[in-house]
């Protein structure tokens, strides 16, 4: 029996050696160049699946687009794109045309006491803190037709940043949709 297992493990690794799709590399993970999505078709094309306006942010040089998806929150379609910061940290924006209540409660089920209001070009953002250090914070904005939740391990100044990116933006056109 002992004869046979080893025989299945040698065929096993021959085979998925022989594909490629593995690697063994020993030691830490290395830094290397951030993959980036293109968010703006993503967003163009969420622009018309969508009944509120939708923004592209272009975020300046050294913010990295590394993702887009699409969520539900209040059963509606949300999309979310992320970038990776100039200094490695991530913030994540989703819009929304669900009110500020339901946008909060439908990010996700993680409490957050909110703690403090900053004015953002004008605006009032809600800023929802944890004192989980498992729970990333949660910054809520009403832009009027929409609701613009960042949340992500970033600073204090890269939400800011990005919150201030978002509301100089003109919504995607429904054109340019």
């Amino acid at each position: 029996m002992f004869l046979n297992v080893l025989i299945v493990v040698v065929l096993m690794l021959v085979g998925v050696g022989a594909t490629g799709l593995c690697s063994y590399n020993p030691g830490g993970p290395e830094a290397g160049p951030v993959h980036e999505v293109d968010a703006e078709t993503f967003l163009n094309m969420e622009a018309r699946a969508v009944d509120f306006p939708v923004r592209y942010p272009q975020m300046p040089e050294g913010w990295v687009t590394n993702s887009a998806r699409r969520t539900m929150i209040d059963g509606q379609p949300a999309p979310v794109v992320g970038w990776v910061t100039p200094d490695r940290g991530y913030l994540q924006l989703t819009q929304t045309g669900a009110a500020v209540d339901a946008a909060v409660a439908g990010h996700d089920d993680k409490l957050r006491p909110e703690e403090r209001t900053e004015t953002i070009e004008g605006t009032e953002a809600r800023v929802l803190l944890s004192d989980d250090n498992d729970v990333r914070d949660l910054w809520v904005v009403d832009a009027g037709d929409a609701r613009l939740l960042v949340t992500g391990a970033g600073t204090d100044d890269e939400f800011r940043q990005l919150i201030s990116t978002a509301l100089h933006t003109a919504p995607i056109a429904a054109s340019a949709a």
